[in-house]
């Protein structure tokens, strides 16, 4: 059982960087400014959006909004393994 509670370990702790990769293969919003909004969101245990807001504003109404859909694009992720985080916050720079 060490073993498969090693390699439950290594699911938890891999499982960010396979949210991240998902969330940047999504192309990135245009801006005319040089600007970014942070986009907090929630990880459902299907690997569902349980929740998405806009956590700092860039300014640009227009921005956050499409940072936001970044976010609703990747989705959905791939479902969290047991003891994974499941909340992260991102920052959406404009390009």
């Amino acid at each position: 059982t060490g073993r498969t509670q090693a390699q439950g370990n290594a699911a938890a702790n891999n499982y960010p960087g396979l949210v991240m990769r998902r969330l940047s293969r999504v192309s990135k919003p245009r801006a005319t400014a040089k600007v970014d909004a942070v986009v907090s969101f929630r990880i459902g245990a299907s690997g569902g959006l349980a929740g998405v807001s806009l956590a700092r504003s860039s300014g640009s109404a227009q921005l956050d909004q499409a940072a936001l859909r970044v976010v609703q694009r990747a989705a959905p992720f791939p479902p969290p393994p047991p003891g994974a985080q499941r909340s992260f916050s991102i920052t959406i720079q404009g390009r």
